[in-house]
């Protein structure tokens, strides 16, 4: 690479201001959500399970001596009364802050749920019971915490629990954050061809340059931001350790160690950025115009939103990757009913997709000079 032309182009970059408000916004949201996690009591357990216990007890009244002489039926209430049984142990941990038994309840309690599934909750008509697949990801969860006696935390506004939600919600908009700071790429050298005459170069240069640069405007405000974020909630309210449980999925469900799963997530957010900057390099040598490279490239991320019966036959596209947090979670293979999409053949594809814009991204240049 020529370090001359990398340095030029980089000065150029991190002084850009449209860059410099994305890192700052990047930075600040990170720290600042605390207080709306805190405010909405997002995340809490007791306000998750008071709600639940309402619908119980609405969803049990509809049992009567008739419905209770079917099996099903009375299978379905038997069910519903030890998930009663569970909430009440629970209510018994909250008084007592005991966050040991609050952790047995909750597994407990998640565990009945699922086996409520096998008699479809027949006669429970209007239950509002979470998808088996998520009290599947929340036993794992559990279970992980068991197993390494790590104290259950009943909130999402202590230090690891925050990065935590934190990184769910990055995972949604990274691609947007991604492409705003890719979208202006190539475009200096269209719009002002003089600009850096001076200094030789060749389109590898420029490729693999702008990958650079675009990466370290994205991880290292990534890092900083989650940091900062651990260290206000922590400070704020309380610590909790870094190997707190994140749902992990690679041929099955799974919890890794929260610092395990930043790790993955840095190196998803790295091929993730190699495509997003091959993508719009290549829409800017196309199209000319910054406005229409970020429109297309929204469109990659709105056929995401397709239902999974769809999506599952178009697998081999980008679009299916976009949501960082679907894919390291296993909602996509879930979505899809394609196990083996999971982080490694997410990361294969982007990889992919990412060499055929940059090879596009060169052809198209090259002809264009001719």
């Amino acid at each position: 690479m020529n370090l001359t032309y990398f340095k030029a182009n980089f000065t150029i970059a991190h002084k850009a201001k449209k860059n410099i408000l994305l890192v700052s916004f990047l930075i600040i949201f990170s720290v600042l959500f605390l207080f709306v996690v805190e405010l909405q009591r997002i995340g809490d357990g007791v306000v998750e399970w008071q709600a639940y216990n309402q619908s119980l007890d609405i969803n049990m009244d509809y049992f009567d001596n008739s419905s209770l002489r079917k099996k099903t039926y009375r299978a379905t209430y038997n069910n519903l009364s030890a998930q009663k049984a569970s909430i009440a142990l629970i209510q018994n941990s909250e008084v007592f802050n005991s966050p040991k038994d609050y952790l047995q309840s909750m597994t407990n309690l998640n565990e009945e749920m699922l086996k409520g599934y096998r008699t479809h909750y027949r006669g429970a008509y209007s239950l509002v019971v979470p998808p088996k697949f998520e009290l599947q990801q929340r036993l794992v969860t559990y279970r992980y915490l068991a197993r390494h006696k790590i104290p259950i935390v009943m909130n999402d506004k202590s230090s690891a629990t925050y990065v935590i939600y934190l990184l769910s919600i990055f995972g949604i908009f990274m691609f947007f954050y991604l492409l705003l700071l890719a979208a202006d790429s190539w475009m200096m050298n269209l719009n002002h061809p003089t600009l850096l005459k001076n200094i030789p170069y060749l389109i590898h240069d420029e490729i693999r340059g702008k990958i650079a640069i675009n990466l370290v405007l994205t991880l290292v405000p990534l890092i900083v931001a989650v940091i900062l974020a651990y260290l206000f909630a922590g400070l704020r309210n309380s610590f909790s350790s870094l190997s707190y449980p994140v749902v992990f999925y690679l041929n099955k469900i799974s919890a890794i160690a929260l610092w395990q799963y930043f790790l993955i997530f840095l190196l998803y957010t790295i091929a993730f950025g190699i495509f997003i900057t091959c993508l719009a390099m290549f829409l800017n040598q196309l199209l000319k115009n910054v406005y229409l490279t970020i429109l297309v490239g929204s469109v990659v991320y709105v056929l995401s939103f397709l239902p999974g019966k769809l999506l599952r036959y178009l697998c081999f596209l980008p679009s299916a990757y976009v949501n960082i947090g679907n894919v390291l979670s296993g909602t996509i293979a879930k979505q899809t009913g394609l196990s083996y999409l999971n982080a490694v053949s997410a990361i294969v594809i982007l990889l992919l997709w990412a060499g055929t814009f940059a090879l596009l991204f060169r052809w198209s240049v090259g002809r264009a000079a001719k």
